[in-house]
């Protein structure tokens, strides 16, 4: 908008005079301006100043102002309407060229590059100008105080007062003339430019750096002025102000002027870049004189330049490469159709191998898949990758599980996929061979999910760390709802349950399967399901989602706890959630995910406690206070024939027998009530112990491991299974299992006792 008003007026005053009077009635605004910072520094530096005591001084300097100011309109054109262009021929010349009333297409081109010379130097004569007629008001201001009865020693403060005001003279002059001349540089420039005709445009007096400093100077002279100001005279309040607006007036406007300038020189930059990458000359005519530009539009032209030779020769190279380039092409397409047919194979290689052969009775598994390698193939569209999904269903000791595994092999496509094969057909090796073999028939699911786990982590670990391969391997008790399973490295699995979404791991269990050097104990986790739970589980381009943010650039999603939030809006649906993800950001990676709905038909709390039962296990406690043992076991007993299928009564019938020393009654009821409570931990514990007490060592060993797979650190658990271990006649694993269990408790005596008889100590 500025810039607008102030071409507007230039203009104005362009057509009613003349051109270079235009530029001078702006710079001399300069000149008054300097005279005012002459005038201010005077009056306060000078001692006893007044108009009364120095009217001769003021008068002078007023009449030398005004003087100068018609000089300088006069040499510049101010009587051009009465046929007086100027008085110096090149602002002559400049004026009849460029007067409203005449075009420039009729001058030949040399005349048009002599005016352009003539502006270019515009702004330096306009500067000396300037400077010549400063010094006239200082020498017409030395005068009175020569010949009049004036202290000698005020001239110096005349003299520093006269630097400020010419320094601001000439700046304005310069930077003024340069900004007003530039639209007519830029046109007279285009012209020859049309013309192809050649000419070397010289650059001004001060570059960029040159204009800076003197805005720079101008603002610290201003505060210099106004510091002495205050400082000598702090009662003129008035003449304050109104130096402060006036400061502020002008610097703001040269600064506007200034980055104006620049900013216009760089949209030509811009534009005639444009112009070249889209096949035109990207001829550069700058508005700007400064040399810094200038050398860059110097190296510019000689870039253009080479640009347009290549392109002359650019038609014949074309037909020479496309020739090349089709064969290539050739070349390419048949190689990528190989490749395409080898992505074909691999995939119907892993087809059968991600299956869900489950019935849904009690635990609903669904999968989804969405591979990053998309491919057609012979017009068939598929799609290739390192996620795979397994799920079936198995019978271990009599029980009916459902097993599922959800991984992700390293690498993309063909690598990914080959990981995917390996594992796809060693997992579905174990699963046939838990079908058909009796030994793995009869495994607990904690040893079950262990060997599987062992043996995949072998056959990867011969890969030496070039194929790693994270996972979740679980395994689902139907019956009981409790789930045994394995992280290794995979993104945590999500609980939906009431609404809402919890993650199920806390923190990294076991690295990705093949990881060099993962050694020591094998923990596997168990977690109870309830009746309408959801397990959703999903590989790592659940999380790898590109994020576009507000300012439209794209960042990769950091939130872990996204995927979370995700299914509890989605309420574990994986339709949702995938179109709920891809709303969020792309998806990066493969994606798979399984989800298992937990549905057992009837409560798993199957019966519940009458009065009567109440009342017995009421009385059962009084006669346990008692130290009444016998009396108890007999009421709980009672109680147990009016509720059969009570737990909470075979659990403390089976706790009764273990404290009154019946050991074989106890080991009786652990065996079904075990079977029945897979998830009661401690009481596998102590029939472990139970059963060892009775010489069953071979049971008792079976059920600590079981205890060992699940809490692999407990010292005493440790030292009991080496005491077994042991009795059994195996003294290497005793002595093993005794030496890992003093590490955890160097003070365990058991296993101290263990490793001193193992060494023939008595």
């Amino acid at each position: 908008m500025t810039q607008r008003y102030f071409y507007r007026l230039f203009e104005t005053i362009h057509k009613k005079i003349s051109y270079t009077f235009s530029i001078v009635a702006f710079s001399l605004a300069g000149g008054w301006f300097g005279a005012v910072y002459a005038f201010f520094f005077g009056s306060a530096t000078i001692p006893m100043f007044s108009l009364q005591t120095h009217y001769l001084i003021v008068l002078c300097f007023v009449f030398a102002t005004l003087l100068v100011t018609i000089l300088h309109s006069v040499q510049y054109g101010l009587l051009a309407p009465i046929g007086i262009s100027g008085i110096e021929a090149h602002i002559t010349r400049i004026n009849k060229t460029l007067n409203p009333t005449h075009s420039i297409r009729r001058n030949s081109s040399e005349e048009l590059d002599v005016i352009l010379s003539d502006l270019i130097r515009l702004p330096l004569h306009n500067m000396i100008s300037a400077f010549c007629y400063g010094s006239f008001v200082l020498l017409s201001c030395v005068i009175p105080y020569l010949l009049f009865d004036y202290n000698l020693k005020e001239l110096l403060y005349i003299f520093l007062g006269w630097l400020a005001a010419v320094f601001v003279y000439c700046g304005f002059s310069y930077i003024i003339t340069d900004y007003i001349t530039g639209p007519k540089r830029v046109m007279l420039k285009k012209v020859l430019l049309s013309r192809s005709y050649s000419s070397n445009f010289p650059s001004g007096f001060l570059g960029l750096k040159g204009k800076f400093g003197f805005l720079l100077s101008l603002v610290l002279l201003s505060l210099t002025i106004l510091a002495v100001y205050v400082g000598l005279r702090p009662d003129s309040y008035l003449e304050i102000a109104f130096f402060i607006g006036l400061t502020f007036f002008a610097a703001t406007t040269l600064i506007i002027l200034y980055f104006q300038s620049i900013s216009t020189t760089l949209e030509q930059i811009g534009k005639s870049a444009n112009d070249l990458a889209a096949g035109g000359p990207g001829k550069l005519p700058l508005v700007s004189i400064d040399r810094e530009f200038l050398g860059f539009a110097k190296d510019f032209a000689k870039a253009t330049g080479e640009i347009g030779r290549i392109r002359e020769h650019l038609q014949s190279l074309v037909e020479e490469k496309t020739s090349e380039l089709r064969e290539t092409l050739r070349t390419v397409e048949e190689l990528k159709q190989q490749q395409d047919g080898d992505y074909f194979l691999t995939s119907l290689l892993i087809k059968p191998l991600g299956i869900n052969k489950t019935t849904g009775r009690k635990a609903k598994v669904d999968f989804l898949i969405k591979q990053k390698k998309n491919f057609v193939f012979k017009g068939k569209e598929s799609e290739i990758g390192g996620d795979i999904c397994i799920a079936q269903e198995i019978l271990l000791r009599g029980k009916e599980y459902t097993v599922f595994l959800n991984a992700d092999a390293m690498g993309k496509s063909l690598q990914g996929a080959g990981g995917v094969l390996v594992l796809g057909a060693a997992f579905h090796s174990i699963l046939q061979r838990t079908l058909t073999n009796e030994n793995t028939y009869s495994l607990y699911a904690e040893k079950w999910i262990k060997n599987a786990f062992t043996e995949l982590h072998k056959l990867f670990q011969g890969f030496d760390g070039s194929m790693l391969v994270s996972m979740v391997l679980g395994v689902l008790d139907e019956e009981a709802g409790i789930l045994y399973y394995i992280n290794a490295e995979h993104p945590w699995s999500v609980l939906y349950r009431d609404g809402k979404a919890s993650f199920l791991e806390e923190s990294l269990q076991y690295r990705k399967l093949g990881t060099p050097g993962m050694e020591g104990s094998l923990s596997v986790k168990i977690f109870r399901l309830q009746p309408a739970d959801i397990l959703v589980i999903g590989s790592d381009g659940r999380d790898d989602l590109e994020i576009p943010t507000r300012s439209g650039e794209k960042t990769m999603n950091e939130d872990e706890s996204l995927f979370m939030k995700i299914v509890e809006s989605s309420e574990g649906n994986l339709q949702t959630i995938l179109s709920n993800l891809e709303s969020r950001g792309r998806i990066t990676d493969d994606l798979s995910l399984l989800r298992i709905e937990y549905d057992p038909g009837k409560s798993l709390n199957k019966t519940k406690a009458g009065k009567g039962v109440h009342n017995l296990s009421k009385k059962a406690r009084e006669f346990l206070r008692n130290k009444n043992i016998p009396e108890a076991i007999l009421t709980i007993e009672e109680a147990l024939n009016l509720s059969p299928e009570n737990q909470i009564l075979k659990r403390d019938l089976i706790r009764l027998h273990y404290r009154n020393g019946n050991y074989q009654e106890a080991c009786s009821l652990m065996d079904s009530y075990v079977e029945e409570n897979p998830g009661d931990t401690d009481i596998i514990y102590t029939a472990s112990f139970c059963f060892k007490k009775i010489g069953n060592f071979n049971r008792s060993l079976e059920l600590a491991e079981r205890i060992q797979l699940r809490n692999p650190g407990i010292p005493a658990n440790l030292a009991h299974i080496a005491d077994l271990n042991l009795k059994l006649g195996r003294s290497e694993k005793a002595s093993n299992y005794a030496k890992l269990s003093l590490e955890l408790d160097p003070e365990n005596e058991n296993a101290s006792e263990i490793l001193k008889r193992l060494n023939g100590n008595p």
